[in-house]
């Protein structure tokens, strides 16, 4: 079976879907990734892939852009003749599935969730809607990230309820992210990272963080873990104010890393405030598998990885006040407690994250077998997109 990945980046793919490229290669695929040139491009052909770069711009509007990425992956995947076709990402889903409207493959498209266009009354979410609508009509299989954008969805009639089914996230490879034991004596140290973002919550996070060492101090660390999106001026700006407070002692920033893991072995507590739209963010997946305590908003795709009260605490959108609470309870409880939401969040991530869902998802979609232990890497690169 000849299958084509479509993302808008190659980085992406190799960070979060090394291990489909591993499982589909296994199961006697020819595995092509179409997707821009970039740093890891190389990765991805020593895994055993064709990479074919197509000119997608993802933060792209412009509709003579827009047109000509349309046609060039039109045409690629007409000379290709792929058997099958997983698209992620807007803009991917929408030009694969209507290239699929006259190109026979099948088409897995994977909706991590539905974006900034979708988030605004107005002409641009009428028409993302409408080609929406168009475009995933005859899409074989619909992967959903979180229940609510299925629901959304499904009210806007966007997709077809027997085509659509809703999966965990992209999962979490639970050989590459295990628990360790924290260090007694260490102060009590919050982690938050991700894509620097300000929809992701850091503001409210570094406000907290200002408080909570004022009246802790070094008993507790608050860090950042992250790189800006050089496309967007709010993320450079973002990016500037988390520097400030790291000049000030407020928090320590830190570079982005391929691997979040060291990062969160020596943490204790992963915060996530957001309110983006997304599926399952994915530094939440990485923590609690990692057995890391969490604060994130009751927020579609956030409120999927937490009881409150057991593995960590749910805070309202937006609201300072309870994310400061929140934290401070966490800096000050029992190591007995923070222990205990450690092993809450690691038996979560198994009973519901586990990325073979995920690729058993993909798999029985294209009816391919699924071989019992595949599809883990001992050393797992990670992006740190949250």
């Amino acid at each position: 079976m000849r299958v084509v990945i479509l993302y808008n980046t190659s980085w992406y793919v190799y960070l979060l879907r090394r291990n489909l490229i591993t499982t589909l290669r296994e199961a006697g695929c020819e595995v092509f990734v179409m997707a821009p040139r970039d740093n890891y491009t190389e990765r991805l052909l020593e895994l055993g892939v064709r990479h074919i770069s197509i000119p997608l711009e993802p933060g792209s509007k412009n509709p003579v852009t827009e047109i000509r990425s349309f046609l060039a992956i039109r045409r690629t995947l007409k000379l290709l003749r792929p058997d099958a076709v997983l698209s992620f990402t807007i803009k991917c889903n929408l030009y694969a599935g209507l290239c699929r409207r006259s190109l026979p493959f099948v088409q897995v498209a994977n909706i991590s969730g539905l974006g900034s266009a979708f988030e605004r009354e107005g002409l641009m979410r009428t028409i993302a809607r409408a080609l929406y609508k168009r475009a995933l009509k005859r899409t074989d299989h619909i992967f959903f990230q979180n229940s609510e954008d299925l629901r959304s969805c499904s009210r806007a009639g966007l997709v077809a309820g027997e085509r659509s089914r809703v999966i965990p996230g992209s999962g979490v490879d639970l050989f590459a992210f295990q628990p360790t034991i924290r260090k007694a004596g260490r102060p009590r140290t919050f982690l938050m990272f991700g894509r620097l973002l300000p929809q992701k919550g850091y503001d409210l996070y570094l406000a907290a963080a200002q408080r909570l060492r004022a009246e802790l101090g070094d008993t507790v660390a608050c860090w950042v873990l992250g790189s800006a999106d050089q496309e967007r001026r709010e993320s450079l700006d973002l990016l500037e104010r988390i520097k400030t407070a790291h000049e000030l002692g407020t928090v320590r920033y830190l570079l982005s890393s391929d691997d979040v893991r060291p990062f969160l072995d020596q943490s204790d507590i992963v915060v996530l405030p957001s309110t983006y739209n997304e599926g399952v963010p994915r530094s939440l997946l990485e923590a609690m598998a990692s057995g890391k305590a969490i604060i994130t908003t009751d927020w579609k795709g956030c409120r999927e990885t937490v009881a409150h009260g057991r593995n960590g605490y749910l805070i309202p959108p937006h609201d300072k006040d309870s994310l400061y609470r929140s934290m401070l309870h966490m800096a000050t409880c029992s190591e007995s407690e923070l222990a205990s939401c450690a092993r809450e969040s690691r038996k979560r991530s198994e009973d519901l994250f586990d990325e073979r869902i995920v690729l058993g998802a993909y798999h029985t979609a294209l009816s391919l077998p699924l071989s019992p232990g595949s599809g883990h890497t001992d050393m797992r690169p990670t992006g740190t997109d949250a």
